[in-house]
């Protein structure tokens, strides 16, 4: 019982170690016999709380404890250590930086002596991966006292600046090395100058340039730095170098060796003879040849980091692009004074101006200009002329100032007395101090080319004019235009041409089964993409005016006529198309419209011719004298033309049932009188329903004049109808008289009546009704709005 409540104990004693990852959990498994720390059990509060928190945090740290400083860290402080970890952990601090312990022992006195301190970017040689590497950190030790308040420690926060510090390195060199190769102009001042710079940043034994020659099998090593070994300077050959290494700088690879002795592919016996056991070798390859190397030798082993090789990469293709560029201007200048001798021997104007160029020395005119074999100090007036003058003297001044070339058009005086155009260039002859001793030049007629020239440009002028106003045109044409290859493809096209054609592609190489354009052959078959007007017009055939229904990506649709015309070259072959598309779906829309008018003409007329005859078929057997049959027949007719009006103004398209109801009672109404009373809502009713409702209300009005509430001057009528049901839904209608004579039950139905209740309910596909009530006569309509 007691040892578990002892074990129990221990493991709450224990809680700092939990978490802290790799560093926490390899702490909690160690055996700490041996360890100059103890168990974590006997550790005291105070290094309990430091362990906890370097443990809890992502930072690098570490505390050194007791009179051997006990060495104890967390995870991202063993990414420090390198190879150091795990071994490293609760070890003694000397042990673990043995290497480094001359630099940081100052350091950790003060600290335990009671004295923080603070270090940026101080420089220490490691081993912790198994060899030397310089490196750079930025840190603090603080001391950390126990219970007695005695200092019983060190606690280190840390951050390895390496990485920073030779990056601000590697610029501050690249920015001084290229401020050094811009001021130089000789390739093998270029060459030493990268060279010594390279060897004293890396620290370097040897740095050096090696040329491979013309046979691809020797090496001419001329430029070379050195420091506690020869200088490597002669001619080699190549495969003295092992020919895998040659073989991958062929490749354009770099070829990087940490330690020849544990290398058995290397050439040893070589690499031994000149002092070098580890080397970096940068080939530079132009045009798939192995043109040169820039390679970096140490005498002792040594491990590239990749920064270094990207750092000597860097270099070499830096200068030797600058090397290449220096050659190029010293072959300029060679090239130069051949040309000069080229010059003197040919037949063009050759000429001698001083320094200044306020003196014309010398000038032989070869027939064109007057031979000046004497200083003439007038000769921008005796030859050029006036109007040229100033760009002579600008160019003049501009080259002064360079020391560089002169070189210009202009006109002169030509030694039969006319103008013509020279085209003038002059170098300046220097002194090894760079001052100018004259300048020699030559001058070539060239008043022919000008004159092309100008005819050419007055030409192009005239050619640009025209294109833009013919693109002016084209692009404002209410037309579609393009121009087509043999391809189909699109070359010029206008705006409304792209309306149809975006892709610019003709045929349209759309899949079948979004077909955009169709149209169809005498026959009724469609026509197939290799017939179309464009198509047609590639293979040299001319076609006009073929309809097309044109349909757009929405579903939109439009008519167009689409024609194709060859163009032929100069051989009479056919080089393109001339496609036109012009917009007929308007024409079409209107055809389209006037056959339906026609055929709604045909039909309306016999509508109402039929409905006319009925109309008097019926009148005319009821009528009891041919004069009522005359003024019913005259009445009915009027109602269907008032009628016919209101729908001729809604284009036949329905009327409201309103105005229906206006014109109807529109004759018996008088100002000033209140006795037709019309309510309802906005009712909109087809063409067929609207004519049977004018019928209904004539013979209603009517009747009412004759003998209901319109035949004494007390009489009302009341109009008034609703809509019920879903839309276009039914038509609720009721006229009701009041206030007119005594209404009796007729003892039989005459034509009016029936008129409504049977012919105009059919009419209406409803029902109506007349209730002949005492106090006036009601009329009902039930019918659906179709």
């Amino acid at each position: 019982m007691d040892d578990r409540l002892s074990s129990e104990r221990e493991l709450i004693a224990l809680d700092f170690l939990s978490g802290g990852g790799e560093a926490g959990s390899l702490m909690r498994a160690r055996d700490w016999t041996s360890s100059p720390l103890g168990a974590p059990s006997t550790w005291p509060q105070s290094l309990r709380s430091v362990v906890g928190l370097l443990l809890g945090s992502k930072f690098p740290m570490f505390v050194a404890w007791g009179a051997e400083l006990g060495f104890l860290y967390n995870d991202a402080y063993a990414e420090i250590l390198g190879a150091k970890h795990p071994r490293a952990l609760g070890g003694r601090f000397r042990d673990i930086w043995s290497e480094i312990w001359s630099d940081i022992s100052p350091l950790i006195d003060a600290a335990l002596a009671g004295e923080a301190s603070y270090r940026e970017n101080l420089p220490l040689l490691m081993n912790r991966k198994g060899f030397d590497e310089q490196t750079w950190f930025t840190f603090s030790y603080s001391p950390v006292r126990d219970e007695t308040g005695r200092v019983a420690g060190m606690f280190c926060a840390v951050a390895e600046t390496t990485g920073h510090v030779l990056a601000q390195r590697r610029q501050a060199f690249r920015i001084k090395l290229e401020e050094t190769l811009r001021t130089l102009a000789d390739p093998r001042d270029v060459m030493a100058a990268a060279v010594e710079a390279l060897g004293q940043h890396l620290g370097a034994n040897r740095v050096g340039y090696s040329e491979v020659q013309a046979d691809e099998e020797t090496i001419v090593c001329e430029t070379c730095f050195a420091n506690g070994v020869e200088p490597l300077v002669g001619t080699y050959s190549l495969s003295a170098f092992g020919p895998d290494s040659i073989a991958r700088q062929r490749k354009g690879q770099v070829d990087i060796c940490d330690d020849l002795t544990a290398d058995p592919a290397q050439v040893y016996a070589t690499w031994a003879a000149i002092e070098t056991r580890a080397f970096v070798s940068v080939p530079l390859v132009r045009n798939g040849r192995l043109t040169a190397s820039l390679y970096v030798n140490f005498r002792e082993a040594h491990r590239w980091s990749p920064e270094e090789v990207e750092l000597i990469e860097d270099v070499a293709a830096r200068t030797w692009s600058a090397v290449e560029r220096a050659r190029a201007e010293a072959a300029l200048a060679d090239s130069e004074k051949r040309l000069r001798a080229f010059v003197t021997a040919s037949s063009d104007v050759v000429y001698r101006m001083s320094p200044d160029w306020t003196e014309l020395r010398q000038l032989d005119g070869r027939g064109l200009l007057l031979d000046a074999v004497s200083p003439n100090g007038d000769w921008l007036s005796s030859y050029v002329h006036p109007d040229d003058q100033p760009q002579v003297t600008a160019a003049i001044q501009d080259a002064l100032r360079t020391k560089s070339m002169f070189e210009v058009d202009h006109r002169v005086r030509r030694a039969d007395g006319t103008f013509g155009w020279i085209h003038s260039r002059a170098l300046p002859i220097l002194r090894e101090d760079g001052e100018i001793v004259e300048w020699f030049g030559a001058a070539s007629d060239v008043t022919a080319r000008r004159q092309a020239e100008e005819s050419i440009e007055k030409l192009a002028l005239q050619l640009a004019q025209e294109r833009t106003r013919l693109a002016t045109l084209i692009e404002n044409l209410p037309v579609g235009v393009a121009l087509v290859d043999t391809q189909g493809t699109t070359v010029l096209s206008n705006p409304a041409f792209r309306r149809y054609r975006p892709d610019g592609v003709i045929p349209s190489r759309v899949p079948d089964d979004r077909e955009e354009w169709i149209a169809h052959d005498d026959h009724g078959s469609q026509l197939p993409k290799n017939r179309y007007p464009s198509a047609r017009a590639l293979q040299g055939e001319q076609v006009t005016g073929i309809e097309f229904l044109h349909r757009l990506p929405d579903g939109q649709e439009s008519w167009t006529r689409v024609s194709g015309i060859p163009i032929h070259d100069s051989a009479g072959h056919v080089s393109g198309a001339l496609a036109v598309i012009v917009d007929i779906d308007d024409i079409k829309r209107s055809e389209e419209h006037q056959r339906l008018l026609i055929n709604e003409l045909n039909h309306r007329v016999k509508n109402t011719l039929a409905t006319v005859q009925s109309i008097a078929r019926q009148t005319l057997r009821n009528a009891p004298t041919m004069n009522d049959a005359k003024t019913a027949l005259e009445g009915r007719l009027l109602a269907l033309s008032r009628a016919h009006d209101v729908l001729t103004l809604e284009n036949w398209e329905g009327a409201e049932l309103r105005e229906i109801a206006a014109q109807a009672v529109e004759p018996y109404s008088n100002r000033g009188e209140d006795r037709l009373h019309v309510n309802g809502p906005k009712v909109r009713l087809p063409p067929r329903m609207a004519l049977a409702v004018a019928m209904v209300l004539q013979e209603l009005a009517t009747n009412a004049v004759k003998y209901g509430a319109l035949s004494n001057a007390t009489g009302e009528i009341r109009m008034s109808w609703r809509v019920e049901g879903r839309a276009p839904g039914r038509l609720r209608f009721r006229w009701e008289e009041s206030g007119g004579p005594p209404v009796r039950t007729p003892t039989r139905r005459g034509f009016g009546s029936r008129l409504i209740e049977r012919s105009l309910a059919l009419d209406l596909d409803g029902d109506v009704r007349i209730d002949f009530a005492p106090t006036g006569v009601i009329c009902t309509v039930d019918a659906p709005i179709a």
